[in-house]
């Protein structure tokens, strides 16, 4: 990994970008990053909660990335950029800040070889479930024949073929006030709670790849108060949409049947993601491309959204994990692994010649 790239990693990751930052003062702080591309010649501008690079004209070979990572204000200060023998360390190290750099380089890469058509997106909410953002993202899938996506390979080089979708579970559930003592004056909204995140526990593993898992509930007033109101949030994610729909249907079933009597039930089911499906024509550019590099990289399923879903749903052939290779993601024990580097930009620049031959 070439000085400049590390240069540009280790300030990357010292330049705090979390959660509790507005999307304004993110691309601010990361503004630098576009300014690259430009120089590169690109035409660079801001759209919903994303730096967006292009140069040529559709249909589009697309890169895309995010610089936002899931760590407050200060945590660069307190745990800057370290690099240790092949180890680098830092807040948001591998997802993505050394996705992002990876990508400039093979940016840079391909306009040694006279590559056109290119669209850059880097977002900056993704890790807040790219709300804003998506909007863009669709926009330039419509206009893209390949998408490239930089969220870090796995600690042995992985790649992500796939990955499922992410709803968001909202249910409410409504009981009756009464003294915590006289069982008889109140409706418990908490007991008919438990009885439904058990019910919909229990439907894991039997929906195909579904998963769905309460992870916040919350109900209660004061302790002497039988609790009239519960609400509880449930993750959801799901291998294709057949998979969702079947969900609901049994999610119907248990919002309607109430175990103790004059509470209710409703429900919010909100898909925040689709799936991302590995499909036939970047199977076909892998198999290529592995052949002209003289090796293969494993390819992982993973259960974690991120933004290359919203291109294959425009039916556009994706592949994901082409960032660094690291682990332990959002921890303080997050690293990346530079030997990654080349392998990394090599792959990724075979796979846009490949793409720019099969779009003429």
């Amino acid at each position: 990994m070439d000085k400049k790239w590390l240069e540009l990693l280790e300030r990357l990751v010292n330049t705090d970008t979390g959660f509790d930052l507005d999307n304004s003062a993110k691309l601010e702080r990361t503004q630098f990053v576009a300014d690259i591309l430009k120089d590169y010649g690109f035409h660079v501008h801001r759209e919903s909660a994303a730096h967006v690079a292009l140069k040529g004209k559709p249909p589009y070979l697309t890169l895309i990335g995010h610089l936002d990572t899931v760590f407050k204000e200060g945590e660069a200060s307190r745990r800057p950029f370290t690099l240790q023998d092949n180890v680098a360390r830092g807040p948001g190290v591998a997802d993505m800040k050394g996705g992002a750099v990876l990508l400039v380089a093979v940016v840079e890469e391909a306009m040694r070889k006279n590559l056109d058509g290119l669209c850059v997106v880097l977002n900056v909410d993704e890790e807040l479930g790219s709300k804003e953002s998506r909007e863009t993202f669709e926009k330039y899938a419509r206009e893209s024949v390949c998408c490239l996506s930089f969220e870090p390979g796995g600690i042995h080089k992985e790649l992500v073929a796939s990955r499922k979708g992410i709803a968001s579970l909202n249910i409410e559930v409504k009981g009756v006030k009464g003294h915590a003592s006289r069982l008889e004056e109140g409706a418990n909204a908490i007991v008919e709670a438990s009885y439904k995140v058990c019910e919909l526990y229990s439907l894991n593993g039997h929906i195909g790849g579904l998963t769905v898992n309460p992870t916040i509930m919350n109900g209660g007033e004061k302790s002497n108060i039988t609790p009239d109101l519960c609400r509880i949030y449930c993750d959801v994610r799901f291998s294709n949409i057949e998979e969702l729909r079947e969900f609901e249907k049994r999610l119907v079933e248990i919002v309607s049947e109430n175990r103790i009597e004059r509470t209710s039930c409703t429900y919010s089911l909100i898909e925040r993601r689709p799936p991302m499906l590995f499909m036939d024509e970047m199977k076909c550019a892998l198999e290529k491309v592995f052949q002209n590099l003289g090796k293969r990289f494993e390819l992982e399923h993973s259960s974690g959204g991120a933004d290359g879903a919203f291109f294959t749903a425009f039916g556009v052939p994706t592949l994901d994990g082409l960032g660094l290779c690291g682990g332990r993601f959002h921890s303080e024990e997050e690293f990346a692994l530079i030997d990654s580097f080349e392998d990394r930009v090599s792959l990724a620049v075979e796979l846009l010649e490949y793409f720019d031959q099969r779009r003429r």
